[in-house]
C-alpha cells in the first residue's frame, strides 16, 4: 500500500507541469487589434510579495508615446492581495498633468499571461488601455 502511494506521488509530480506561479519578473507587451498602440510593463520583483518597474505606451496613429526606464523613476508598483493577483498604481502623464492610477494584475501561469484592468475609469483622456491582456 505504501509502495502504492509513493509510486502516485512520484507520478504526480512527473507528470503536472511546474507553473511560474507569482512570476511577473520580465517585459509584458500587449498590441492593440489595429497593430496601433502598443502597451508594455517591465516589471522586477522586490520582495516576496512586491513588484515595481516601469511601462511605456505609444500611439503611432496619435503620435503619442510615454516611455520610463527603470533609471528614470518607477511608474509601477504592485503588491500580492491572493495568488497570481495583484494591486496598485501606475503614474502616468508628464509635467502637471501627471495621475496615479489603481490597476489590477492577475497572472494566468499557465498562459504566462497578465491581465491588466484599471481599476477605476479616469473621466478625461487617458492613453493607457483600460484593459489589455500581456504576455512575455
Amino acid at each position: 500500500m505504501v509502495r502504492k502511494l509513493l509510486l502516485i506521488v512520484v507520478l504526480l509530480f512527473v507528470f503536472i507541469p511546474p507553473t511560474k506561479a507569482q512570476d511577473l519578473t520580465g517585459k509584458w507587451r500587449w498590441n492593440s487589434p489595429n497593430g496601433q498602440v502598443v502597451y508594455s510593463l517591465t516589471l522586477n520583483q522586490i520582495s516576496k510579495d512586491r513588484f515595481s518597474g516601469v511601462h511605456c505606451i505609444q500611439n503611432f496613429k496619435r503620435n503619442i508615446e510615454e516611455c520610463f526606464t527603470p533609471d528614470q523613476e518607477i511608474t509601477v508598483t504592485l503588491v500580492k492581495i491572493t495568488e497570481n493577483l495583484f494591486k496598485g498604481s501606475l503614474l502616468s502623464g508628464i509635467g502637471k498633468d501627471r495621475e496615479m492610477r489603481e490597476i489590477q494584475v492577475q497572472y494566468l501561469p499557465l498562459e504566462d499571461r497578465i491581465l491588466f484592468n484599471l481599476t477605476m475609469v479616469p473621466k478625461k483622456s487617458f492613453f493607457i488601455p483600460l484593459e489589455a491582456i500581456l504576455q512575455r
